[in-house]
């Protein structure tokens, strides 16, 4: 009997969709700006405890529903106020979760349409991989130009995936980068036409859900032990 896919939500702004056992779809929707808030980060959470605890599911997909955003940046006027728990507060915790998505026995891939800037583009970095449209994708870290560093990882990832002065380019910058540009710096993993891409993710991520669970999570754990991952003090110093 075909397998059906299962479509809940953790909260409204995350939407999941089992495509199969193996293979999942999460959803930022919270339109038009799909802005990076408190409960944004509470579904996060909630979806990575689902992966880490799942035994069946191989690679998850993250796309949005809002047209011109993956994730716009952090809501700071959400934040203000909120009580500082260190134990759930996005301020204090997305180093711990930065690095339980990077250890997680499960590949994700980012399908990126519309702007990623800030925080928005650290929960892309936090992916396995990432792939950009080349009409709608566009990524930027302007927090230079606000006055304040980048946190969140950025100063962690970037430099093991563009090289030092291609990250200080584009942290000093703060400018905007078109999916060609971060492809050809190593931002991310390829720009495809925005015809293309959904059916090139989808494909991909239904090739790698037909292979073994077991040799998939060795072999990120392997690629991980080789290219270093960030130090949880160092994920946190840059918060």
């Amino acid at each position: 009997m075909p397998y059906v896919s299962e479509r809940w939500s953790f909260d409204d702004v995350l939407k999941l969709t089992k495509i199969s056992p193996a293979h999942w779809r999460a959803t930022f929707s919270a339109p038009p700006l799909n802005l990076f808030t408190p409960r944004t980060y509470a579904a996060l959470r909630a979806l990575i405890e689902a992966l880490e605890h799942d035994r069946a599911v191989k690679v998850i997909v993250f796309d949005s529903a809002a047209e011109e955003y993956f994730i716009a940046h952090w809501d700071l006027l959400a934040t203000e106020g909120e009580d500082a728990d260190e134990e759930t507060s996005p301020i204090f915790d997305w180093g711990n979760f930065v690095l339980r998505l990077a250890r997680v026995p499960v590949v994700s891939i980012a399908e990126i349409r519309g702007r990623v800037r800030g925080h928005g583009s650290e929960v892309t970095l936090a992916c396995d991989m990432r792939f950009g449209s080349i009409e709608k994708a566009i990524f930027s870290q302007p927090e230079a130009g606000a006055g304040i560093h980048c946190g969140g990882g950025t100063l962690d990832w970037l430099p093991r995936l563009v090289n030092r002065s291609r990250a200080l380019e584009i942290v000093l910058g703060g400018d905007d980068f078109d999916a060609v540009t971060a492809a050809q710096y190593g931002y991310i993993n390829r720009a495809i036409k925005d015809a293309d891409l959904a059916a090139f993710v989808d494909s991909f991520a239904r090739r790698i859900a037909g292979f073994d669970r077991q040799a998939l999570l060795e072999t990120k754990r392997a690629v991980n032990d080789r290219a270093g991952l960030p130090r949880l003090t160092d994920l946190f110093s840059s918060v």
